[in-house]
């Protein structure tokens, strides 16, 4: 074969090799989602929002798997495809309102059926009992809990047999409501410099419960009132320093600790956001930080379930 008639071989099957390609990205362009599923699942198209929002999954005995979902899924078809109750999707996935699954949302699929339950700010553990109507204690057995504080906004925990719960239940309702009500603010800003919880005490160097949070913005920094209420203490109390201590009715309480300088009243109203006082050094403490505290009928509760995130 001579190089001329090569040469206009290889022109024919370039030309042809670029109809094919400009065809197949046609087709592949007109195509519904649905038939492309079965070449490869779509990629998930809000994985931002996903990283924001994942819950914390630490269940004993429980795993869990992650499904992008496709054109056309239902919780109905994916609870037969995983054979799972269509509620433990469901629960699992913060869809109690009846919606479908969006093409290219990233689902939870646990490995066993149940009712799930995603914590929300300002919801603890006898919260979720009474509102599904189970013991407070085969919660704290099935998630390996002792208490509020051991919560985190967003963690998953396991309801042995609780009944499921659509948005529309009445049980649910005051259960949803309380994200809203414990909208608490972080009273000042700067870091958290110390947790809820068992410490070691920074003055005896033994091993105390922290009934609160610390806060360092440092020296005089605003205070703020974390939710609504009126002032039931603004004064010296031992070990707290300047203090004051406000009523958010209901039994809740919320406490700000080594003030500086109390700028509130006994029984004056304030609200959420008003300047309260100024971080100081006042009581037993080793340096100027806001002591935070949230009661509940005069026991500390971890704040962090309570603040706005």
């Amino acid at each position: 074969m001579d190089s001329n008639l090569r040469r206009v071989y290889l022109s024919v099957a370039i030309v042809l090799f670029v109809l094919w390609a400009g065809m197949l990205a046609w087709v592949l362009k007109t195509l519904k989602p649905g038939l492309l599923s079965f070449v490869s699942a779509p990629i998930p198209q809000n994985q931002k929002k996903l990283e924001e929002f994942t819950p914390l999954f630490q269940i004993p005995g429980i795993s869990f798997s992650q499904y992008h979902a496709l054109s056309g899924d239902t919780f109905l078809g994916l609870s037969k495809k995983f054979n799972l109750f269509e509620t433990t999707l469901r629960s699992l996935n913060q869809a109690n309102d009846n919606s479908q699954p969006e093409a290219g949302t990233t689902l939870i699929i646990p490995s066993k059926d149940g009712i799930f339950h995603v914590l929300k700010t300002g919801q603890g553990m006898a919260d979720i009992a009474r509102a599904y109507d189970i013991s407070l204690k085969e919660i704290l057995k099935a998630n390996l809990k002792r208490g509020d504080s051991d919560l985190q906004p967003g963690e998953v925990l396991y309801l042995p047999g609780a009944t499921y719960l659509s948005r529309q239940d009445v049980k649910w309702l005051p259960l949803a409501s309380l994200e809203i009500q414990k909208g608490f603010l972080k009273p000042t800003t700067g870091r958290f410099a110390d947790g809820f919880g068992n410490r070691l005490h920074p003055i005896t160097g033994k091993e105390a419960f922290h009934e609160g949070l610390d806060l360092a913005p440092g020296w005089r920094a605003r205070v703020v009132a974390s939710q609504d209420g009126r002032v039931l203490f603004a004064g010296l109390r031992a070990g707290f320093g300047r203090l004051i201590i406000l009523d958010h009715g209901n039994g809740l309480t919320s406490w700000y600790a080594h003030l500086d300088e109390i700028l509130v009243k006994p029984s004056q109203l304030t609200k959420r956001g008003d300047l309260i006082g100024k971080v100081g050094k006042t009581g037993r403490t080793t340096g100027p930080h806001l002591h935070f505290e949230i009661r509940l009928n005069g026991i500390p509760q971890n704040p962090l379930l309570y603040l706005v995130q």
